[in-house]
């Protein structure tokens, strides 16, 4: 299911996104102040690939870098989907992804869990499992 989701946002994003090249760096969203920002896990920031293209043939790679930006760039039967550009932040065991552009922005945050070179990110559609590459 999640999958499929992914599958539906990354083609609506494909109808929304211009021909840009340039990753934003800014967000349009500011943090929740009620919250206790607790930084970066130094074991999350790189470059994590689908463990698995599933039944879609879907599979991301989803770019964290060290300053709190992201990139998720989606393929689908080896074609390209696009990027999707944004900001992230940790707090806790969850990340807060605020996708600001590529896509009509929008708010996500996963609950995640590293194991060595294996990130799981996690939410009401189960697990998303991704390998480290970089």
């Amino acid at each position: 299911m999640k999958r499929l989701i992914a599958a539906i946002l990354l083609l609506a994003m494909l109808c929304a996104a211009g021909c840009g090249t340039t990753t934003p760096k800014e967000s349009t969203a500011a943090p929740d102040p009620s919250l206790p920002e607790e930084g970066i896990p130094q074991d999350l920031p790189g470059v994590w690939t689908s463990a698995n293209a599933g039944k879609l043939m879907m599979s991301e790679t989803i770019t964290f870098e060290e300053d709190g930006y992201l990139t998720v760039t989606g393929t689908y039967e080896g074609g390209d989907l696009g990027t999707i550009y944004g900001t992230y932040r940790v707090i806790g065991n969850t990340i807060f992804c605020d996708i600001t552009r590529g896509t009509t922005p929008y708010q996500v945050s996963y609950a995640f869990h590293i194991d060595g070179r294996e990130l799981v990110l996690t939410d009401d559609d189960g697990d998303a499992t991704y390998l480290r590459t970089s």
